[in-house]
């Protein structure tokens, strides 16, 4: 089996892996950052807008990652899991439950997405099935020989 390159498989979970941890990030040092700097004027409207703007990206990225992980239980599992716990955080916690319940729904949520991103990548990186269009093509395959 050959090197495995970068291949879309890869891509979204490495991405799913950033904005998962950008996001748990947010919700950790976003009130420090209010705390510490004269922010205090527009900190409202910035976090009104990126919980959506948050979700928006993910729901994407977790779609492709599901798929590519040829909805693999466990794999969609830690990732639809994470995505629902950061939208029931957004909306129930913001809305309604206060803002404690918000950041422990998305920062749990988070920490479920960078696990299914990482499970993924692994398997990625390690399954030998070649079905599985993860694989790059190698050039006996493709007919370039």
């Amino acid at each position: 089996m050959p090197d495995k390159s970068i291949t879309a498989s890869v891509f979204w979970d490495r991405f799913g892996l950033g904005v998962s941890a950008i996001c748990a990030l947010h919700c950790l040092f976003f009130p420090v950052l209010i705390a510490l700097l004269p922010l205090t004027a527009i900190a409202p409207f910035l976090s009104e807008w990126l919980h959506p703007l948050f979700i928006l990206v993910i729901a994407p990225t977790v779609y492709f990652a599901s798929k590519r992980a040829h909805f693999d239980r466990k794999i969609v599992g830690y990732l639809l899991s994470g995505f629902l716990l950061i939208t029931a955080g957004w909306l129930l916690g913001h809305l309604w439950l206060g803002y404690l319940v918000e950041v422990v729904a998305t920062v749990a949520g988070s920490f479920l997405l960078i696990a299914g991103h990482w499970l993924n990548y692994r398997h990625h990186r390690t399954c030998n099935n070649a079905a599985h269009k993860h694989h790059p093509i190698s050039a006996t395959q493709s007919g370039e020989d």
